[in-house]
Order: structure tokens, then C-alpha cells, then sequence
């Protein structure tokens, strides 16, 4: 199954929803604060999902907004490895 993450990207935080394929809410919007604990969170978030959901994919999209969104992409990014 496919999941998808959208990161609505503003200055020092972002808005983020985890839906299924059917556009079914998995995770509520919350938000996360664009500091390394903010990321973090995120990582755990991503962990955590994957621990239930091993077989599954998950896409990102992240607005851009200048480069604020760059902090964000490089958190995704290093979790692909």
C-alpha cells in the first residue's frame, strides 16, 4: 500500500498529514517545529510508521518556500539510507 506525507513548509516550522492511498487520514495534522528536536520527531514518526507498515511505501512532498524546505528534504533524505 502507498502513503503519502505532505509537509507544508513556513519559517521555523512545518504543517504535516499522513494519508493512505484512498486520501484516508493516518496521521492528523500536527506540526513540528524546523529545530534538530522537530526533526527528530519526525525521524521517530517515520521509524514508528515503518515498524507497522514494513512493506508499504511512503512519499513525501514538501512545499517550496525559498529554502526553508531544504532542512525538511535533508531529514527525508537521510532516512532513505
Amino acid at each position: 500500500m502507498n502513503y503519502y506525507l505532505g509537509i507544508d513548509v513556513s519559517k521555523g516550522y512545518a504543517d504535516l498529514i499522513l494519508l493512505d492511498n484512498q486520501k484516508n487520514i493516518v496521521e492528523k495534522n500536527f506540526q513540528l517545529d524546523d529545530t534538530s528536536q522537530g526533526h527528530n520527531q519526525l525521524s521517530d514518526l517515520i521509524r514508528k510508521f515503518f515498524s507497522r507498515h514494513p512493506k508499504d511505501t511512503l512519499y513525501a512532498a514538501v512545499e517550496s518556500t525559498g529554502g526553508y524546505e531544504n532542512n525538511w528534504l535533508n531529514t527525508l533524505q537521510n532516512l532513505q539510507t
